[in-house]
């Protein structure tokens, strides 16, 4: 086999793999924010300038708590669906943040209407 024919046979396959990475790009990392170290407007800032956070905080029982909370519900994976949530922050016991609820969504009426949630600053 000619070194010509090799490259020409391989050509195709490399492109398709370059172009393959060049659309996956690199995976995001989700942060995480200890609320309780955290004022609430942080929180909500960091949720809406990233779009979605891991929160933890540890429970009156000492157990520790972390969930994904979004800016949206439209940032909600299918088919779960935004719901009002507080989290403790260092400033307040009740911050106000939107949680994505697989069990919100168990009702089979498609005629129910779910609001837009979103945080604001």
């Amino acid at each position: 086999m000619s070194p010509r024919l090799i490259i020409n046979s391989t050509l195709p396959v490399a492109a398709a793999i370059a172009g393959f990475m060049a659309v996956s790009g690199p995976a995001q990392a989700i942060s995480r924010i200890e609320t309780t170290e955290t004022d609430c407007s942080a929180i909500r800032s960091a949720l809406i300038n990233e779009g979605a956070a891991i929160l933890r905080y540890t429970s009156k029982r000492g157990l520790p708590i972390y969930d994904r909370y979004v800016s949206s519900s439209l940032m909600c994976q299918s088919p779960s669906v935004g719901v009002w949530a507080s989290v403790p922050a260092r400033d307040t016991n009740s911050c106000r943040v939107i949680a994505c609820d697989a069990n919100a969504s168990d009702d089979d009426d498609l005629t129910r209407f779910r609001p837009l949630l979103r945080l604001t600053p």
